[in-house]
């Protein structure tokens, strides 16, 4: 297994024991389905498209730690699509699209307004992700990722906002990515993955 993987259960694993350190039945957990809207943003000397931005799936195992009155820890576990497409791609290749699928754990830290049936939110914290597998669809002709050129470690930082109507939580969030994609690439300096979510999911 890689060691970077190790490294991303072992900071899942920390994050969702640290309920210890609140009372049982003041923790939360839930599900979340969600979509997210995403891009790679290249930079190099010899780069001459644009990527556009695709569409792609995002499933969660949530959760939410009370810390206090206003503040609350909470980590996730995500499974989401990455990715990008690119119009005349050149070498008569009319379309490219990749499509990357992450194992994703932000944690995050959450501020927290109003009252039991209603509550609204905002959140911030770091994320750290990994690449499971690309796929890349040229004109209907699908090509694996070659990791050999890729950093599979994604880093980066989630912001965003919601509400609790109940059970039922609503929110959309901010996805920056820290950490250079592309390895050993002599055609493209540096990649980086953004991209904005949405979701809904429901807290047990």
């Amino acid at each position: 297994m890689n060691n970077y993987f190790k490294k991303i259960m072992a900071v899942l694993a920390i994050c969702f024991f640290a309920g210890q350190f609140v009372q049982a039945q003041e923790a939360k957990f839930g599900l979340r389905v969600g979509g997210i809207i995403s891009r790679q943003e290249f930079k190099g000397q010899n780069i001459t498209v644009e990527p556009k931005s695709k569409f792609g799936l995002d499933l969660a195992l949530t959760s939410d730690f009370p810390l206090g009155e206003v503040v609350s820890f909470g980590p996730e576990l995500h499974w989401m699509q990455k990715g990008y497409k690119i119009e005349d791609f050149g070498g008569g290749i009319e379309e490219a699209t990749a499509t990357l699928n992450y194992l994703e754990l932000p944690m995050l830290i959450k501020l927290n307004f109003g009252g039991e049936d209603v509550k609204m939110f905002v959140m911030a914290g770091p994320s750290v992700g990994y690449l499971l597998s690309g796929k890349y669809d040229y004109d209907g002709v699908d090509e694996d990722e070659n990791y050999d050129f890729v950093n599979r470690l994604d880093v980066g930082a989630q912001l965003g906002a919601g509400v609790h109507l109940g059970p039922i939580v609503l929110d959309v969030r901010y996805m920056l990515g820290l950490s250079n994609y592309a390895k050993d690439n002599p055609l493209i300096d540096e990649i980086k993955n953004t991209g904005f979510g949405v979701g809904v999911g429901i807290m047990f």
